[in-house]
């Protein structure tokens, strides 16, 4: 039996003392609950907000539009909750929680446009956008890039705008030299292709045209990577490689390859285009909607084109040496064909192949004396140009300008001074300018101009207004 317990066994209770360190402890963590509950209380009053948008104040004439919301959304409740003023049509596409609209069309340039996102969307947990949330820009001016100068090493990039004197300005300082170049789809940078003047090898690199910064996007160590191509959603770039394999002195230096740069992955991830060796090619080109590319594969003798939609390709036999010009829809491509026939200069037609129903037909607008060198679809795919010299009777020494009509035939000349042939053109991104490189035949006496350099112009091909914007300089590209 137990025995009962005195008062002296009881255990004693003594006041709890806090300490100074204690109290902070439960000021803080009553602070956290406090914040907590505030948050849980104003949530739904604030509602769903923008973390970001794009552009802002000024754009450029291909930028796409940018919106990045604080949680995931249901993307349905955002159809009818967008809109832009002046209206623009395009398309709509998400990366995680950003809304991307892309301009079907090149925005105006010196045109105010505003973005208004109406209260209503909903996000997955159900929160709202609760008030109306509205953001402007003014598209750029174009502007044109090229390398230059023309007569001297090293080749840099320069941008100049048209019809603003002085406005020329160099963007890279390369000691060993551009190669070539391309401008990003959105406008923002430039893929350029750089010599190593001690290995002479090439890398691709990119910079930022608003910023300078400037990163390599390959490490072709023995090995020459040119030609960046952009895919025309901005996130991948097709190149041209060729291995020197100097470790290997019985192999030699490989045949051109294309390869693929994904710029979505970090660091970007670089591949062939294609996994069998044997399959050998150069001069990448896209279609519109990245679905499509076309090279021109040596080893078949013919152009190339592949769809990556269902892992297929179409084989067009040629001994151009050239991938064409692929329409902007990629259902049709126009390249060039050597017309041999005894006792007369050999000349150049342009075949256009359509690749649904697979047939070849010369393109119309030209005759039996027409020389065709080269043709570029519009950005809108209703026009083609076509640089065309004639031989026979209507000899004419240089190449000239035509707009041609790919179904119709009907052609109208945009260039006709006879000193000047015009080589390497571009549309601009609205399909209502081209960039021109030409070079002078003749000077103001009617002789050969044997000190000429390729000059760089522009195009009006609505009113046929030139204007030329650099002296000495190659290659030109749009800065949309």
């Amino acid at each position: 039996m137990n025995a009962p317990l005195k008062n002296a066994d009881l255990p004693v209770r003594r006041p709890i003392v806090m300490t100074g360190f204690d109290r902070i402890v439960m000021l803080v963590a009553a602070g956290i609950v406090g914040l907590i509950l505030v948050t849980m209380l104003l949530g739904d009053r604030v509602g769903v907000v923008l973390k970001r948008v794009a552009p802002l104040e000024t754009a450029h004439a291909t930028s796409p539009i940018l919106l990045q919301f604080s949680e995931p959304m249901q993307r349905d409740t955002l159809t009818d909750k967008l809109r832009i003023e002046p209206t623009v049509d395009g398309a709509f596409s998400w990366s995680g929680d950003s809304l991307i609209f892309r301009p079907l069309h090149a925005l105006e340039p010196g045109e105010t446009y505003t973005v208004i996102l109406a209260p209503g969307a909903r996000s997955e947990g159900g929160r709202e956008v609760l008030s109306e949330r509205r953001f402007s820009f003014t598209v750029r001016a174009p502007r044109v890039a090229y390398l230059a100068p023309a007569d001297d090493s090293p080749f840099n990039i320069w941008i100049a705008t048209p019809g603003e004197d002085g406005s020329e300005h160099q963007v890279t300082f390369s000691t060993g030299g551009i190669y070539d170049f391309s401008i990003s789809p959105d406008g923002q940078s430039i893929a350029f292709s750089e010599t190593n003047s001690e290995t002479g090898t090439h890398d691709i690199k990119l910079i930022d045209l608003d910023t300078g910064s400037l990163r390599q996007l390959t490490n072709c160590v023995d090995a020459s990577c040119t030609n960046p191509t952009w895919r025309p959603d901005g996130r991948m770039l097709a190149y041209e490689r060729v291995e020197y394999n100097t470790d290997m002195s019985s192999v030699g230096v490989s045949p051109t390859r294309v390869w693929l740069l994904d710029l979505s992955s970090q660091p970007p991830s670089t591949r062939p285009l294609f996994a069998d060796t044997q399959v050998l090619g150069f001069d990448p080109q896209w279609s519109d909607d990245g679905q499509r590319v076309a090279i021109f594969d040596r080893a078949s003798s013919s152009i190339f084109v592949y769809d990556f939609g269902d892992d297929s390709g179409i084989a067009i036999p040629s001994q151009a040496g050239t991938s064409g010009t692929l329409s902007p829809d990629g259902l049709r491509l126009i390249y060039p064909e050597i017309d041999l026939r005894e006792g007369q200069e050999a000349r150049s037609l342009l075949q256009i192949a359509d690749l649904q129903a697979n047939t070849v037909t010369p393109l119309p607008g030209g005759d039996e004396t027409s020389n065709d060198q080269s043709a570029l679809w519009s950005p809108d795919g209703t026009r083609v140009v076509v640089g065309r010299r004639f031989l026979g009777e209507r000899y004419t020494i240089g190449y000239q300008l035509y707009l041609v009509d790919p179904d119709t035939g009907e052609t109208g000349q945009l260039t006709d001074d006879e000193r000047y042939t015009n080589g390497f053109f571009v549309w601009d991104a609205s399909g209502e300018q081209l960039a021109i490189q030409r070079l002078s035949l003749t000077n103001e006496q009617g002789q050969p101009d044997n000190l000429a350099r390729p000059e760089i112009w522009t195009l009006d091909v609505a009113t046929g207004a030139m204007a030329r914007i650099a002296q000495n300089a190659f290659h030109p590209r749009w800065v949309p």
